[in-house]
């Protein structure tokens, strides 16, 4: 099976009312894209300069959490706070295509404050969080996904 390059792939315009598009671009290679332009490439392990669906969901779960918490963070910190989230999962061991645990962590210099500023600042990005992180509450809840295919 040839694969074209990006390139040489047919551009589809967004569909209205669609969030997120995932259009196939090469052999194990997809593109998704919002309606703001956004672009992010999909694909199998080892794709190069692509992430797996599972990458994606730990970046989206960390990503939620880093945007969910910047103005808490910048408030106390500054404008250019350094905030960095990190994602893992642990993987069923009896399927490995299914994620049993996932683990967050978030990174910033906290230095300047003193302990019970940390300390209110962690309890307050932890409620935030909770709150506000559609990604992770949805995962959390177990959100019911309807697949459609053509017959």
């Amino acid at each position: 099976m040839s694969s074209r390059s990006e390139q040489d792939a047919p551009r589809t315009e967004q569909v209205p009312g669609t969030p997120v598009q995932v259009r196939r671009t090469g052999e194990h290679t997809f593109v998704a894209t919002n309606g703001r332009g956004g672009e992010v490439t999909i694909g199998r392990d080892g794709v190069v300069d692509g992430f797996t669906p599972g990458e994606l969901l730990l970046a989206a779960i960390a990503g939620c959490s880093a945007v969910t918490v910047e103005s808490l963070v910048t408030r106390r910190l500054g404008d250019d706070a350094e905030i960095t989230f990190h994602a893992d999962r642990t993987k069923e061991p009896d399927d490995p295509n299914t994620f049993s645990a996932v683990q967050v962590a978030g990174e910033m210099d906290l230095s300047s404050l003193d302990e019970q500023e940390r300390s209110k600042l962690a309890e307050a990005a932890h409620r935030a969080i909770e709150r506000a992180c559609t990604v992770s509450r949805s995962v959390e809840r177990g959100t019911p996904i309807s697949l459609d295919l053509p017959e």
